[in-house]
């Protein structure tokens, strides 16, 4: 007998983990500057309602609908303050990654993370993470160093500029499809449930500091003093079939490409 679905959206939250240091520098009576450390890291990262779904062999299925993540300078791994996210392990997504190895007709899929461990990630937060094919995780990488190697540009002004008004960022958004990787849908068919691809957004932005801790943001512009800096940051490379639609905005600081789970 076709087993009854069902849909849930768990309402989204958001979750603001610890700051990481950098530096701005403060005036202090008499008119003294002193280098102060604020803590910038992962500055704020907004996730959508999770996915609920099934029963799928009497089990719920959940996953992660999207992300929103403010990355600030110290979010890169040079930074001597840097704290990373969590791995995935067997708890993660377990339902449904476990009903993916019993019954797909594709194999080796993983519990992908919307955002990076190594960007602050949470692995066992089942509104960050989706299933994706190990060549879908693997073409997400590649833009994920791309992020990195934009974050490293980020530090590198923090560091060298510290009476910069403004640190220097990046906004970083995923969404996980509404299409599925098996359509028509079939409740009794796991494939499904599983999402057809993610889309990912990215661009530099910067923060301004005089108002920090309250987040005032904005684009960086062509005629930013620190584009060059900025731009010099290797562009995303990849082979994979799985990335399609990739694209940039024409002075290089804006970039968004889809992650299919079918290559």
């Amino acid at each position: 007998m076709r087993a009854t679905l069902s849909r849930r959206l768990v309402s989204a939250t958001w979750i603001t983990r610890e700051m990481i240091l950098a530096y701005r520098i403060k005036e202090r009576p008499p008119a003294r500057s002193i280098t102060e450390e604020v803590r910038v890291g992962l500055v704020d990262v907004r996730f959508g309602p999770v996915r609920m779904e099934g029963p799928f062999n009497h089990q719920p299925i959940s996953s992660g609908t999207r992300m929103e993540a403010i990355l600030g300078p110290d979010a890169s791994n040079v930074s001597r303050q840097y704290v990373p996210g969590t791995r995935t392990n067997g708890n993660s997504l377990r339902e449904f990654m476990t009903a993916l190895v019993q019954d797909s007709y594709t194999k080796d899929w993983k519990a992908g993370h919307l955002l990076n461990e190594e960007l602050g990630g949470d692995g066992q937060n089942a509104a960050n993470l989706t299933p994706l094919t190990s060549k879908a995780n693997s073409a997400h990488k590649s833009f994920e160093s791309h992020i990195k190697r934009m974050l490293l540009q980020c530090h590198r002004i923090d560091r060298e500029d510290k009476a910069c008004t403004h640190w220097y960022g990046v906004e970083y958004k995923v969404q996980v499809s509404h299409d599925r990787y098996s359509a028509p849908f079939d409740a009794d068919l796991i494939d499904s449930y599983v999402a057809l691809f993610i889309s990912i957004e990215y661009k530099y932005i910067k923060i301004e500091k005089a108002r920090f801790p309250f987040l005032v943001k904005q684009d960086v512009a062509g005629n930013d003093p620190k584009i060059q800096t900025l731009t010099r940051a290797d562009p995303p490379v990849y082979s994979s079939t799985n990335v399609k639609s990739v694209r940039r905005n024409g002075i290089g600081t804006e970039f968004f490409a889809e992650i299919h789970n079918q290559d």
